[in-house]
């Protein structure tokens, strides 16, 4: 029986694959009895070498039975070795699409064998070790697919060989334009078990489109309201991965597969083969060399090194724009001071170093501005005891309003291990956590102890006398004594956190609090918060201009800008510039963005508070500018939290050791915070000595020509200014790297590039083909214009709400309701001045959150699309309690 010269894609037998229709055409073949949707083919087999009248009959007899509808197709090779295991091919041979008529469909035969002995093949065939001349090639005719939407879907992570993930990148019109010219392409991952979807979109400005009436493809672009959405939607990445996944199980091994879907919604899979130069996830130094095919576009991210990034809690701290000194700085300082709370928690020194990576990198920066690296942060957590409890509690601290799952990184130890190794060391573990929690009395005390005893010195010393290499000297004392010693304040962060947890818990399963705000209220009104006085300093300032017509007179009629001269030099104002003048020598430090060193200090400009005390003189209201009527406020709430707490504890029948225990963990949480709040006034106490430091060697090396001004030390890093100053600096032209910084930092300001979300995902190079986007951001707005978020503080507030971006246009507040998108300590002396706070980020532990119930302001933190949605002078009612805003007015 003679060998058939073409034969139709149901008609091939499995004794045909492969020696007779080429790889591609036996798993097409295979795809069919799978019952997958693969456009209809024929098959020129592999005997076939030249078109004779014979084969040509064959050809035009098969193409009419195939497709008696007439239509486009696709002309594509189907060698031997085409689509192995081992070599795929990818790209080697030629693909001819868009064919219309019959005699282009011939020739376009005679091409495709053609390149079989093409440069590129036989190059490829040498690099391989294969024989240079190719065993024998079959030709496929299939439908063409006129595709709305096309792509490439890995059954495993080609990167990094792992089986739990599908990698699907697609992108508008035909397929071609992905892997033949490497348009910009959406990349999708799935997580096999749950079908989760995670998405990285990509700016797709280009597409291929198939002309059915001429034949070819046509290049165009992308529609504008399309170029930012996503390819495709999330049923369809789930259908090619359902589909996907029953091919895989189908061929026993990873499979690399085509598909598209049509202008009616209908999918098409093209073609499928093993996937090539995989790494093997248990030896991943045996790595093969990915195959070009395998990374599927020029323009898409690696599916590698995958970190999730969040500064859901950070920009309380660091918001906006950061500058390379600051971010230098504190990810150095990030890295000291957690490093050192492992070890004097008990970590062991083998662990600590272990994690030395995730130490160094525990923070980011992307377009200037300062993201947590959540996988570090939750790979550190799993080093104490109880983990599960303590990374939700992490979770409640930070703000985050999606927790990470991470999966383990080793594999399950021994039952001998944990007995005898893990547990010991667990052990050890709790009773150094036990301890340090039973001292942190004495460890607080001394820690306050030895800061003022080397702060004192240090406030005092002039720097602008000091040589920059003295400069040099005296930071690396502070790093030493204060960074290195800076145990106390972590130590009780992590009291905090589990304290603070234990409580929430506790109101919630005890006494009922479906809200989740009900130990905000308890935690009110604690008194001896150095956070919080100096807002009630400037309060009394306040009342004494009230009560004096010439200084009120004076605050609200001059420019702020003249207030510290016009009023400090008037003996009519004694008392007030006495307040004033404390006021900046105890808080002076204190300002807006307090912990960015390029911030400019109360201290530095003064005529900022005055703005601040004209401010409690516009509102109507005159309790604000009464301390005790803030006070009054703050013993209102807590004791409201108190007698529901009573009530709803009186009512269980365990209810003497309930309350005994309630009352211990209260009593623990309320002292964790306040010391959480004091040890972070000497954290800003720090930062006003480093940032006098860094602004007289800045002025000294603008003095010196080497830089253009003073403030352009901030452009630099630490280390720059310090390598400058000793002789190792791999670059000494710092006027012209500050210059190129300030350029490019002045475009994040401008937002020329759009900042990248609030929590966002990398791939491979985090600065290289990843667009700092999350495209499953959650919302909490509803779909009658309310807002929700964490309520901190209770009370219900109707009224108009005052949008401030920064402080810098806070004047004229008039007992409105503050809507701001995140607030730092230097907010806080504007406090009083508000009815209410609405914050769109923070937590619950957050430095404003904090200080605002302990003033009894109502407040929601964790507002999701909050300045978006409120416009100035809207009205709106917020339940400080229950976390709601219902928004009463529109624009």
């Amino acid at each position: 029986m003679s060998t058939p010269l073409v034969i139709d894609g149901s008609k091939i037998s499995a004794e045909s694959p492969p020696h007779l229709v080429g790889g591609k055409a036996a798993n097409l073949r295979r795809l069919q009895e799978l019952d997958q949707p693969v456009p209809p083919f024929y098959v020129i087999t592999i005997d076939s070498a030249t078109i004779t009248n014979e084969l040509e009959q064959a050809i035009r007899a098969a193409h009419l039975r195939c497709f008696a509808g007439g239509g486009t197709v696709a002309v594509r090779s189907s060698a031997v070795a085409e689509d192995g295991a081992k070599h795929s091919f990818a790209g080697m041979y030629d693909s001819v699409l868009g064919v219309g008529d019959i005699e282009d469909v011939l020739s376009a035969i005679k091409q495709v064998w053609a390149s079989a002995s093409s440069p590129r093949v036989i190059a490829y065939r040498k690099l391989h070790g294969l024989p240079l001349i190719d065993t024998g090639m079959a030709v496929i005719v299939q439908r063409m697919i006129d595709a709305r939407q096309s792509g490439v879907c890995f059954t495993c992570d080609p990167a990094t060989g792992s089986p739990h993930e599908i990698v699907i990148n697609s992108l508008f019109g035909v397929g071609e334009g992905l892997v033949g010219r490497g348009f910009a392409a959406d990349s999708y991952t799935v997580a096999k078990q749950t079908m989760k979807v995670t998405r990285e979109l990509a700016e797709k400005q280009t597409q291929l489109l198939l002309v059915e009436e001429q034949g070819g493809l046509q290049q165009l672009e992308v529609n504008e309201a399309d170029r930012h959405c996503s390819s495709l939607t999330d049923q369809q990445v789930q259908q090619v991965a359902r589909a996907a996944r029953e091919i895989e199980d189908s061929f026993g091994k990873p499979q690399d597969i085509e598909f598209c879907f049509s202008h009616e919604g209908e999918l098409f899979i093209l073609q499928t083969r093993p996937v090539t130069g995989l790494v093997d996830e248990r030896n991943p130094t045996a790595r093969n060399p990915v195959s070009s095919r395998n990374r599927v576009s020029d323009t898409r991210p690696s599916t590698s090194n995958h970190v999730i990034w969040d500064n859901s809690n950070i920009i309380e701290s660091y918001s906006g724009v950061t500058t390379p000194m600051t971010f230098s700085f504190i990810r150095r300082a990030y890295s000291i001071v957690y490093h050192c709370f492992s070890e004097v928690m008990g970590i062991s020194p083998r662990a600590v170093h272990e994690h030395r990576d995730a130490f160094d990198n525990m923070l980011g920066l992307f377009r200037g501005r300062v993201y947590y690296n959540l996988k570090n942060w939750y790979r550190l957590v799993r080093l104490f005891p109880g983990y599960n409890y303590n990374s939700r509690f992490m979770e409640s601290m930070m703000g985050l309003k999606e927790p990470l799952f991470v999966e383990e990184e080793t594999k399950q130890p021994s039952r001998m291990r944990r007995w005898f190794v893990d547990f010991p060391a667990l052990l050890r573990l709790l009773l150094r956590s036990g301890w340090n929690f039973f001292r942190i009395r004495t460890i607080v005390e001394r820690f306050q102890q030895h800061f003022h005893l080397h702060y004192d010195e240090w406030s005092e010393i002039d720097f602008d006398s000091m040589q920059p290499h003295e400069l040099m000297s005296l930071h690396a004392k502070m790093e030493e004594t204060l960074l290195w010693n800076w145990k106390a304040p972590i130590i009780n962060d992590f009291y905090v956190m589990v304290f603070y947890g234990v409580l929430r818990k506790m109101c919630a399963s005890w006494c009922g609090d479906e809200s989740g705000s009900l130990q905000n209220g308890l935690i009110c009104g604690e008194g001896g918060l150095q956070s919080d006085e100096p807002a009630k300093l400037l309060i009394r300032m306040a009342g004494i201009a009230r009560n004096d017509n010439a200084l009120r007179t004076l605050i609200l009629d001059e420019s702020v800008e003249s207030l510290p001269v016009l009023i400090a030099g008037d003996s009519r104002f004694g008392e007030f510039n006495e307040l004033m003048a404390r006021y900046l020598d105890d808080y002076g430090l204190r300002c807006e963005n307090e912990l960015k060193l390029e911030a400019f200090s109360y201290r530095e400009q003064p005529h900022r508070l005055y703005q601040i005390v004209r401010s409690y003189l516009s509102c109507d209201d005159a309790t604000m500018c009464d301390v005790s009527a803030v006070e009054a406020r703050e013993q209102e709430v807590r004791a409201d939290a108190e007698q529901r707490c009573r009530e709803a504890l009186s009512q269980s029948r365990s209810w003497l050791p309930r309350r005994m225990l309630f009352k211990r963990v209260l009593r623990n949480a309320r002292l964790g915070v306040r010391n959480r709040e004091n040890m972070r006034f000497a954290r800003t106490r720090i930062y006003g000595i480093l940032r006098s430091m860094l602004r007289s060697i800045g002025q000294q090396l603008a003095d010196e020509g080497v830089l253009d001004d003073r403030e352009d030390v901030f452009y630099l890093t630490i280390d720059e200014v310090w390598d400058f100053v000793r002789g190792t600096a791999v670059s000494t032209d710092l006027r012209g790297l500050a210059n190129l910084r300030r350029c490019e930092y002045d475009a994040y300001r401008e937002e020329t590039v759009p900042p990248p979300d609030s929590r966002f995902e990398t791939f491979g190079m985090a600065y290289h083909r990843n667009q700092f986007r999350n495209e499953t951001a959650p919302t909490d707005v509803s779909s009658n214009g309310s807002l929700s978020g964490i309520g901190c503080c209770p009370g219900v507030i109707t009224g108009s709400v005052q949008v401030v971006r920064e402080l810098s246009n806070g004047d004229g507040f008039r007992g409105d309701i503050l809507v701001a998108e995140r607030t730092d300590p230097g907010w806080v002396p504007l406090f009083p001045a508000f009815s209410g706070i609405l914050i769109e980020r923070g937590s619950v532990l957050s430095h404003s959150a904090i200080v605002a119930r302990e003033m009894g302001i109502p407040t929601i933190v964790g507002i999701t699309g909050l300045t978006d949605q409120l416009r100035t002078g809207q009205q709106i009612k917020m339940d400080g309690r229950a976390g709601t805003i219902e928004i009463l007015t529109k624009d």
